[in-house]
């Protein structure tokens, strides 16, 4: 299809801009640091004056105390003693201290050899997930038959059985599922400066959640104690309400500030963490799309990482910004129709709220969709956010038939591989401590506490690495469907992946509206180096000649 002139003023040099990057709306990013400053500031200020007997008045023997609402003057700490034999955390932690230090740094060792697995034996391991997903609930139900629970069991017998039956009709999706996480973690063994970012961004993220948590914590130690308003009585010393159930007699009232300050703070949270969410997106967009784009073996091709970062901290800050303040907008939308719809439930007409609910939920995974490519297309063009989500909209509307199968395997597939890693980590971690702690007397439990905190230490990371892998996915097709566009072929071996995937190219008709047909087939061997990338710069031949890149393991 031939472009319009002017349709696409960035994307048109090669794709990826290097250069041409202006700043676009400024605005929001100038609006994120006045909230974020002010809820510092607030947090600051409940700080400084905060109850400082918070921790006495909220004691439960003081707030069911009638005598401490009005307070007098013989207010006493009633602290809670463990009894012998009592699960003990502080013994707990000086105990498992050193296993959690172990497992946290193992865990991340693990991360590293779930990528290197999926480069080299992506075949291997979706078929690994695949196949546990149809034994695991045929197990089950044998065993339930065995332990006399027919009914359950049987049900659990077919739906293993159905699952067996969409896998198999889905065998050849399944297949290119594996391609596409081998070319996911390819991608990023040929861009290992990513595995450090991602690491810096957890840890900027945890620097900013952790004191936005601890100034929520402090706001609300601001208030003081005031007697309960659903007393009615008081018997025997005990204060009760109106149908004679015991209740506290006390309960903590926050100052008026409180709340809005919580909210606001509750906001600025979710827009931080979605933030960075929106950053990580746009760097390893903008790394993946200059390692495609990028004829081998030029230097120019060093530090894309690093350029991205600047990127997205830099002219396109404003627009990332805007991209996390939609999708808390969405997150908070979504947190209002869930509590609507618990509270329909528990007064008994839910129908509508769940209709809605559905309805709704189509509509925000819809704008996350978006937004999310969105985000890729500004990584590699620099445009406002706006901009990039109308192109991007029209560019998979071009290039992208539905393939449900194809891009919903692929985070089924990795996140259950992380989960039965993460379960096997746990248990061994269990196993371990059982046989060192067993002759202590709580020694199963706390073995067991150790090997859940594991098993979420060693999930969390997983899931971190998973989450890199379906960004490079995402990025690597939108590289793709701008090579559709322009009828090229940078990275053959892409081309080769995505083929078979139910994708054709926009063919505008006569009368104006658009066709699908298969890609043509333009002569491979050569890419195109664009006037902005550096290497033009540096006087290198506009077209490079490009071999067979192979350096993607599928």
């Amino acid at each position: 299809m031939a472009m319009m002139p002017g349709d696409e003023p960035l994307a048109s040099s090669g794709h990826f801009e290097y250069h041409n990057r202006p700043r676009h709306d400024s605005f929001w990013g100038g609006l994120y640091a006045t909230v974020l400053a002010v809820t510092v500031f607030g947090g600051l200020y409940g700080s400084v004056h905060r109850n400082r007997k918070f921790a006495l008045l909220s004691g439960t023997e003081v707030r069911s105390d009638p005598s401490s609402c009005p307070l007098g003057h013989n207010l006493f700490s009633a602290q809670l003693q463990e009894q012998p034999g009592d699960f003990s955390i502080s013994e707990f932690m000086s105990k498992a201290a050193t296993w959690l230090l172990v497992s946290a740094v193992l865990s991340l060792a693990l991360g590293l050899m779930f990528l290197y697995v999926f480069k080299w034996h992506s075949r291997i391991m979706t078929r690994i997930t695949i196949q546990i997903q149809v034994l695991l609930p045929a197990i089950m139900g044998i065993a339930a038959i065995c332990a006399g629970q027919v009914g359950g069991g049987v049900i659990l017998i077919l739906l293993a059985l159905l699952a067996a039956l969409v896998f198999w009709m889905w065998r050849g999706e399944i297949e290119l599922c594996a391609r596409l996480l081998g070319i996911a973690a390819a991608g990023l063994n040929e861009n290992p400066g990513l595995l450090g970012f991602v690491v810096l961004a957890k840890f900027a993220l945890l620097s900013v959640m952790l004191p936005l948590l601890a100034f929520s914590g402090l706001a609300y130690t601001n208030g003081d104690l005031v007697p309960n308003s659903q007393r009615a009585s008081l018997s025997s010393s005990t204060c009760q309400d109106a149908e004679g159930t015991p209740v506290d007699c006390c309960v903590w009232q926050v100052d008026t500030w409180v709340g809005p300050y919580m909210t606001l703070a509750n906001v600025t949270l979710l827009w931080s963490i979605f933030l960075v969410f929106e950053v990580r997106v746009f760097t390893i967009a903008g790394t993946i799309a200059q390692w495609y784009f990028s004829p081998p073996g030029l230097a120019a091709n060093q530090g894309t990482t690093m350029r991205s970062v600047r990127h997205a901290l830099g002219a396109s800050f404003g627009s990332l910004s805007l991209g996390s303040l939609v999708l808390t907008v969405v997150q908070l939308l979504r947190n209002a129709m869930e509590n609507a719809k618990q509270q329909a439930q528990q007064e008994g007409g839910s129908l509508l709220v769940s209709l809605a609910s559905c309805l709704m939920e189509c509509v925000y995974s819809l704008i996350d969709y978006l937004t999310k490519f969105a985000t890729v297309r500004m990584a590699i063009t620099g445009e406002a956010f706006l901009e990039a989500a109308r192109r991007a909209t029209d560019l998979l509307a071009r290039n992208f038939l539905k393939a449900y199968g194809v891009w919903w395997f692929p985070p089924m597939v990795l996140n259950c591989a992380a989960v039965l890693l993460s379960l096997a980590w746990g248990l061994l971690i269990f196993t371990l401590s059982w046989l060192h702690w067993q002759s202590s007397a709580n020694g199963t439990m706390e073995a067991a506490v150790l090997g859940v905190l594991c098993f979420v230490m060693a999930l969390v990371v997983l899931a971190f690495f998973s989450s890199v892998l379906l960004n490079i996915v995402d990025a690597v097709f939108m590289c793709y469907a701008l090579d559709l566009d322009t009828q090229s072929v940078t990275k053959s071996e892409v081309h080769e992946v995505f083929s078979q995937v139910p994708v054709g190219v926009a063919v505008e008709q006569p009368g104006g509206d658009y066709a699908y047909g298969a890609p043509a087939s333009p002569a491979r061997g050569h890419a195109y180096v664009p006037p902005s990338h550096p290497a033009a710069a540096a006087g290198q031949s506009p077209m490079a000649y490009r071999p067979h890149d192979s350096s993607a393991q599928v």
